[in-house]
């Protein structure tokens, strides 16, 4: 990659929250009626993993989440290609880590030179700004 543009911690967080709006609450819909609807209370775990196979497949294959593509944001390895699904799902792995250590994982991003959280450095990814 020459001089990429990475995305910094505000942006990635605007993110965050989009993909909330965009995949969370749909799903969380989703499993309130299945679970409404037939009583049985596992149908939380089946939706949970839907959620989970199309934000690594969306990562590993588009680049990136629905928040993150609509803010223009990439997600590439060292060469500035996509991830694939395996390291997207490592890389998914490793954001638990993130999240299990108070957050600092994704604090990291804040004053990182690279703009990476422990996840990124963890899975050798990088979340790059694309287009303008």
């Amino acid at each position: 990659m020459t001089n990429p543009k990475y995305g910094g911690f505000w942006i990635r967080l605007l993110a965050a929250i989009l993909d909330a709006i965009i995949i969370s609450i749909p799903a969380a819909i989703v499993t309130l009626i299945l679970v409404w609807a037939s009583g049985i209370s596992s149908f939380s775990y089946l939706v949970d993993l839907c959620a989970l196979g199309l934000i690594v497949y969306l990562d590993g294959i588009k680049g990136g989440t629905p928040g993150k593509l609509i803010l223009g944001l990439r997600i590439v390895n060292e060469k500035g290609e996509y991830i694939g699904i395996p390291s997207a799902l490592f890389r998914y792995i490793a954001k638990i880590i993130s999240a299990l250590i108070l957050g600092i994982g994704y604090l990291m991003i804040a004053w990182d030179a690279k703009k990476q959280g422990l996840h990124d450095k963890i899975a050798k990814t990088y979340v790059v700004k694309v287009g303008k």
